[in-house]
């Protein structure tokens, strides 16, 4: 295997940029030498040697005969597809090739990227290989690809039986001889490379590279028949349940990768395979929200989820650490975090990019509290480590459109607290008392509920430090007799959402009754137009409305760059979205929403 080590200060420092390489440049400089494309037996070397240009050698290892090679007077590069189960009579024609590459400058060993659905036989393969390379003098890297393409199938009949929702990663070998061509020509490059190429259903795939004949269509006749007795949908719930026992069968139906190291997420994330992938975090945009990334691999950083401390109020967390997790870890020093949201089961990394609150007053984001941020750049392969008052931050924090990559983020946290809570209803309440409410400097956190936009009546919850001794007491009573202390300023159903995560089953019934049935939506006013929106949302259909403040930050990318603004978090059915739309569009000039708490 490549070293995979965690990028060092020096790389995360590092300003260097590289060449951006393209699909369309050329494939292969002739005046460089011949190439050598070695492989095991494997179709795809053969279709590889024929769009890569330049003198080229094709040696099959599994023949045990080299004589062609030996005649080479000079080995430029080498290509060599590995296969996934090595033999001893395999590795011994990879020793004897070994000498032959002795004044080569650029090696490519050809890997699949089932190693990153935690195919562990495959990764030895992998690693064998690249043991009895890595000492040669060259430059040795390893690209593990999707499914290589061929001009025709043998079983691409058999598509009408393949249920739509069975997909993969499919490489052609023109991206990927380009994208090994400009690893060879770049001034330097990663070790570990993958190139997925576009996700796609397998039905349409194997439509596309059946093989024109009659029996190819007497075949798919049969298949469409069969398909209507559902034995294809029975056989893709059958390669379901086997996939938990054998992770390898899980490259026959791919659409999220959970790399498990940040060298790992590296290697996904380079400038040649971006634009195949979507990098969420905990992946509430596509289980809960319904967003869809088409022809994208989504790679969930959830398992990058290290922590340690930086230190007495910073810790230091990978992107994938869910607010959960800091939590758990804050814990043991009797910490927690400024911003506690109601659900716990979302990734910090994401909050660099979408605003996460809860309703604090110290902090009203968790953005705020970050305090320097890693990012890697896949565009220009660098790393950026900005602090938040540094340019770089301030332009990619809440920028959806950026290209990069969050990998490490330092976060302040602040000593434990526990919470006394104050709950009152109020009734015709007008925009701007609502607005006091929620900047009430002696609370820790305020939160503002409404059942239904019809109701008159709102509840408003003041959360106080229980450590604070001049807690403040309304009509002369005092909060502490309102209930015991709270361990986070949570309402009931912020609680219950964690507690359905934490079930398999409850959190897979949650999410999709939410995607199917609900619309959700946050949204930014500004004090003068929350007075609007309060004034006129009496006939709207919303079934949940919860309001929290939030300060103005300046950032350029932020929805509330300018100006402070009332947070409305909005609930309702599927089937009153359009109404509510074109209330917006008539009553609004901007509208200003939180893209992560959007239903799509």
């Amino acid at each position: 295997m490549g070293n995979l080590l965690l990028p060092t200060r020096a790389d995360e420092c590092a300003a260097e940029r590289v060449p951006d390489q393209r699909a369309d440049e050329p494939r292969w400089n002739a005046d460089a030498g011949a190439m050598l494309v070695a492989s095991f037996g494997d179709p795809a070397a053969a279709g590889y040697a024929r769009v890569s240009g330049g003198p080229v050698e094709v040696a099959d290892l599994t023949s045990g005969s080299l004589a062609g090679v030996r005649n080479l007077t000079s080995v430029a590069a080498c290509v060599v597809f590995m296969k996934d189960r090595m033999t001893a009579s395999d590795l011994q024609a990879l020793d004897a090739l070994v000498p032959l590459l002795r004044d080569t400058k650029f090696i490519a060993i050809i890997s699949t990227f089932r190693i990153h659905l935690g195919d562990e036989e495959t990764a030895a393969t992998e690693a064998q290989v690249h043991e009895r390379l890595k000492h040669l003098p060259a430059r040795v890297i390893v690209v593990r690809a999707g499914h290589i393409l061929g001009p025709s199938w043998r079983f691409g009949f058999a598509f009408p039986l393949v249920p739509r929702r069975l997909r993969s990663c499919f490489v052609s070998v023109e991206e990927l001889a380009a994208v090994v061509a400009a690893e060879r020509q770049a001034r330097r490059s990663r070790n570990v490379v993958t190139l997925l190429g576009p996700n796609r259903p397998w039905r349409d795939v194997l439509r596309e590279r059946r093989t024109p004949c009659a029996l190819s269509a007497c075949l798919t006749g049969v298949c469409f028949v069969l398909s209507l007795l559902l034995v294809g949908q029975l056989a893709a719930l059958v390669l379901d349940l086997l996939r938990w026992r054998r992770p390898a069968l899980g490259r026959w139906n791919v659409d999220t990768l959970r790399p498990r190291s940040l060298a790992e997420l590296l290697a996904l994330c380079h400038r040649h395979n971006i634009g195949h992938v979507k990098v969420v975090g905990y992946n509430n945009g596509v289980v809960h929200f319904g967003h869809r990334y088409p022809g994208k691999t989504v790679v969930s950083t959830v398992l990058c989820n290290r922590i340690v401390r930086a230190g007495p109020e910073v810790i230091k967390a990978d992107c994938g650490a869910t607010i959960r997790d800091a939590t758990e870890f804050l814990a043991a020093a009797g910490q927690e975090l400024h911003v506690l949201p109601n659900y716990s089961y979302v990734c910090l990394g994401t909050a660099f990019f979408v605003p996460i609150h809860g309703s604090a007053a110290a902090y009203t984001t968790v953005a705020e509290t970050i305090a320097k941020a890693l990012l890697y750049d896949p565009a220009r392969d660098r790393f950026v480590l900005a602090t938040r008052d540094e340019p770089a931050f301030a332009e990619h924090v809440y920028n959806m459109a950026s290209r990069v990559i969050v990998l490490r983020l330092w976060i302040r946290v602040k000593p434990k607290s526990r919470y006394l809570v104050r709950q009152r209803e109020v009734e015709n309440a007008t925009g701007a008392e609502l607005v006091k409410a929620l900047r009430d400097p002696q609370a820790s956190n305020v939160e503002i509920r409404k059942s239904k936009a019809s109701s008159a009546k709102v509840q408003i919850s003041t959360y106080f430090d229980a450590r604070d001794d001049q807690l403040p007491s309304p009509s002369g009573r005092g909060v502490g007799g309102e209930g015991a202390a709270l361990e986070f300023p949570r309402d009931s159903l912020g609680r219950l959402w964690d507690r359905l995560e934490e079930n398999a089953i409850t959190s897979f019934l949650m999410h999709a009754l939410t995607r199917h049935l609900a619309w959700h939506v946050e949204l930014f006013f500004p004090a003068d137009e929350f007075a609007v929106f309060w004034r006129t949302h009496r006939d709207l259909p919303l079934k949940k409305i919860q309001l929290r403040y939030i300060r103005r930050d300046g950032f350029p990318n932020s929805p509330f760059r300018d100006h402070d603004c009332v947070s409305v978090d909005l609930f309702m059915f599927r089937w009153g979205r359009r109404r509510f739309e074109k209330y917006l569009r008539r009553t609004f000039a901007i509208v200003r929403t939180n893209p992560g708490k959007h239903s799509q």
